[in-house]
């Protein structure tokens, strides 16, 4: 039977390997990775390694940049990554954050009724 201390390990080992498979998924450095996901470099190395578990914070902000469910991190599901999809939500996001509010209320509004 495994100690506590390897079952915690495995759990890092498997968090790691998930986050290595979508950055390599998307096809992102380390860098870019980072950037999309509003992390220092540093901490997704460090997250990559399997060395340190990342925090649920940094788990959440992968989760997030990658339109993908926090779930991803613990289960042994290989969710497949549609890349077009992710890049086309980034760019949508990238255009709405440069909307006024009128413009906002607008696609809003259009969304609503599609």
């Amino acid at each position: 039977m495994k100690s506590i201390k390897e079952k915690c390990e495995q759990t890092t080992r498997h968090i790691a390997d998930k986050i290595l498979f979508l950055r390599r998924a998307n096809k992102l450095t380390q860098e870019n990775f980072a950037e999309k996901s509003g992390l220092d470099l540093r901490t997704v190395a460090r997250a990559e390694s399997g060395k340190h578990r990342p925090s649920a914070q940094t788990m959440e902000l992968i989760a997030s940049a990658f339109n993908i469910p926090i779930s991803y991190f613990f289960d042994d599901t290989k969710y497949k990554i549609d890349i077009s999809r992710t890049a086309l939500i980034y760019e949508i996001n990238n255009k709405l954050n440069v909307l006024s509010k009128n413009n906002l209320r607008k696609v809003k509004e259009f969304i609503n009724i599609i």
